[in-house]
């Protein structure tokens, strides 16, 4: 082993606390930095695995008129667009009358996957599957009866409890959006078989293009994509509105009509009782109570058949809600969680790297001070600059890059799991932890610019001393009063420990700027902590 290179180990092992208080503050600032920057992503990714296992839908849209087969057909003219219709409304239910978002069940549905969390799923006419929230907030349980008010308009009003799950379409446990019947706020979501809801079409059609699932929901490429998608739907659905309103009030207009017909026939009935009753009595008797109560009762179901005429032509106009994930309940709001976690990650490392530079080239100076004589022999011996300047650069290489790698290794792979852990307020997540290397690249340089810089700066400064000047100590810095010194009385009352630690401070200014920032940083973070925690605990308050 060369000279120099045993001169470099000798100088890791003999004071070692040296090395390791670099690596440490270099891992420090490492493990934040890849830490919370891999969390934003991971997040997402977690969050995008969970919904391709889900299958949620890309786009949903709601209908005023409903949807059939030839809508289905329609949307799925896209290129990779597959699209299923299912019935949906919002009722009321319960001794509260609580706000339900209510879904059909199909057990061939293919998108807007349940995720099972207790129980089993509808089998028989009577069960119903309820929202985990209806069991964790309201406190619901399995094997009880579920009523629904009538004005809910279903096939039965009693329903029994067979299961709890969550739904992709509702990743906030916090919240599940608002309607326009109740207080305004829909409580949970529930599930009854589809044939129980007595809706004469499906009312939402979801659509779901596979080529998009590889892109993050959050991204702006699939938002292109998404709103480019719509554009085309929009388009296509466009001259359908006019075909479905014209069905539907054709449609409506036919039962009228029929049960027009009936009522007229009826009331012909009434009067024909009436001329035959003329007739008979000599013109005496004109009519009676049996025949004037039975033509109020027809005089009222044509008043009611004015009404649904009435109804039918504003009722029939097809209207189209369209929305995206973004406007599912609080979909958006995650995704602004986890930029607001990367955008943490630009502002909390930078002052662990820069402590880590000002620790380095302390040590560094202190280091080299002391080996004064050792460099002026090698530069003697005729040993290089940068043959000299390399022992102490890797010596710092070494440190900087043992901390970043066992960092960034721990940092990447539990950081961003902690941060999923403490994600309680939504749906239970598949963890999906990449390795980030863009960020592991970004940290090297980083380390490097602390460690082996500043190695760089204080060294070559060194170097540029003649040998014979090296192999003699260093001269003392000349005495100098400092600021203090010349307030007398405030001077003469300190004590001379204190006197020594005055003039150290101002003397040795790496170590006084080291120690303030220090301290600074450390206050810095400790109230910027409690600030974070303090606004997500009232943003979260309703």
């Amino acid at each position: 082993m060369k000279p120099l290179t045993k001169n470099m180990w000798r100088a890791i092992k003999k004071p070692l606390g040296r090395f390791i208080a670099i690596v440490l503050i270099i891992m420090l600032g490492v493990l934040i930095f890849v830490g919370v920057k891999a969390s934003g992503p991971s997040l997402n990714d977690s969050l995008s695995k969970t919904l391709l296992n889900t299958k949620l839908s890309d786009i949903q849209v709601l209908s005023t008129t409903g949807f059939d087969k030839k809508d289905i057909k329609i949307a799925e003219k896209l290129s990779d667009a597959k699209a299923e219709a299912v019935k949906f409304k919002y009722v009321l239910a319960g001794k509260d009358k609580s706000a339900v978002a209510l879904f059909g069940y199909q057990s061939q549905q293919k998108q807007n996957k349940l995720i099972l969390r207790s129980g089993r799923l509808p089998k028989s006419k009577n069960e119903i599957v309820l929202d985990n929230r209806a069991k964790t907030k309201y406190g619901y349980k399995l094997g009880q009866t579920f009523t629904f008010l009538k004005s809910a308009n279903l096939k039965q009003r009693k329903y029994k409890i067979v299961g709890f799950a969550d739904s992709p379409m509702y990743i906030d446990n916090t919240e599940r959006g608002t309607t326009n019947i109740g207080d305004g706020t829909v409580h949970f979501f529930a599930y009854i078989p589809d044939n129980q809801m007595n809706l004469d079409s499906a009312t939402l059609l979801n659509i779901r293009f596979d080529s998009l699932q590889k892109y993050s929901s959050f991204g702006n490429h699939y938002q292109d994509q998404i709103n480019k998608k719509i554009i085309q739907l929009k388009k296509l659905f466009k001259t359908r509105s006019k075909i479905r309103s014209s069905q539907i009030l054709n449609k409506t207009l036919s039962v009228i009509e029929g049960k027009q017909k009936q009522l007229n026939q009826a009331k012909n009935e009434v009067d024909q009782a009436k001329k035959q009753l003329v007739e008979k009595s000599g013109g005496l008797v004109k009519t009676t109570p049996k025949l004037d109560q039975q033509e109020k009762r027809l005089n009222v179901q044509q008043k009611k058949l004015s009404g649904l005429l009435k109804k039918a032509n504003q009722n029939s106009k097809t209207v189209y809600t369209w929305q995206t994930r973004e406007d599912l309940p609080g979909f958006s709001t995650y995704g602004d969680s986890s930029n607001r976690i990367s955008a943490i990650a630009n502002v909390f490392p930078a002052f662990f790297f820069l402590i880590a530079a000002l620790i380095t080239f302390t040590t560094i100076t202190r280091m080299i001070e002391e080996a004064r004589g050792q460099i002026g022999i090698f530069k003697a011996l005729g040993y290089s600059k940068f043959s000299i300047a390399r022992n102490y650069i890797g010596y710092a290489l070494m440190a900087g890059m043992a901390g970043t790698i066992i960092a960034a290794l721990i940092g990447n792979n539990f950081l961003p799991r902690i941060v999923l852990s403490l994600y309680k307020n939504y749906i239970p997540i598949v963890a999906v932890v990449k390795f980030q290397w863009g960020f592991f690249a970004l940290s090297i340089l980083f380390s490097l610019i602390a460690t082996t810089g500043a190695a760089i700066i204080v060294v070559f400064n060194e170097l540029s001393e003649k040998p014979a000047a090296l192999m003699q100590p260093k001269s003392p810095k000349s005495a100098k009063k400092i600021l203090l010194e010349k307030i007398k009385p405030l001077w003469s009352s300190l004590n001379f420990k204190q006197k020594i630690s005055y003039r150290n401070l101002f003397r040795y200014k790496s170590r006084m700027f080291m120690t303030i920032i220090g301290i600074a940083g450390g206050t810095a973070l400790i109230l910027t902590g409690f600030g974070i925690q303090n606004s997500i605990a009232a943003s979260g308050t309703r």
